[in-house]
């Protein structure tokens, strides 16, 4: 992995008129239309897959080179839901060791919060790769435009509508 923060976007260099954007390239071409997600992955996951798609496409961030990364992000998404389903159901999420003579020798983390503990991790990485997080949009410069409620302007258009 490189060190150091992400490269900043062509685009966000450009805007600054850095010289740096002439030779930036950014891989990927845009993709028009929503990608239909791979008949492969499970239904649900079929479902994340065109919803990650439509945040992408509307941050202006959706390019061919991206449907792998959101693959594996819709089917690790799903095996995370499937764990804290099982968890929410009741599974244990830790299993006791016991000693021969009955004392907790140690605890360990059950299959299904192993799995939701994993999924997690590997679904923060790909958040923060996709820009899928408000901190990550910021960060990566895309058209993330925060919105500011002037509490006075709401406070007067609710006089006035009622």
């Amino acid at each position: 992995m490189a060190r150091g923060p992400a490269p900043t976007p062509k685009h966000i260099l450009a805007l600054r008129g850095s010289k740096e954007a002439n030779y930036r390239q950014e891989l990927g071409d845009m993709v028009e239309n929503l990608p239909e997600p791979p008949e492969w992955i499970k239904e649900r996951a079929q479902k994340k897959f065109t919803e990650v798609c439509k945040f992408m496409q509307k941050m202006g961030t959706l390019a061919e080179s991206d449907m792998e990364v959101i693959t594996r992000y819709a089917t690790i998404w799903d095996r995370w839901r499937e764990a804290e389903e099982y968890l929410a159901k009741g599974a244990d999420s830790y299993i006791e060791v016991l000693a021969p003579d009955g004392s907790l020798r140690f605890s360990r983390p059950s299959k299904w919060q192993a799995q939701s503990n994993q999924c997690h991790e590997q679904l923060r990485q790909l958040e923060t790769v996709l820009g899928l997080t408000p901190a990550d949009r910021t960060r990566l410069g895309y058209k993330a435009v925060k919105t500011v409620v002037d509490p006075v302007a709401a406070v007067l258009a609710k006089r006035n509508s009622g």
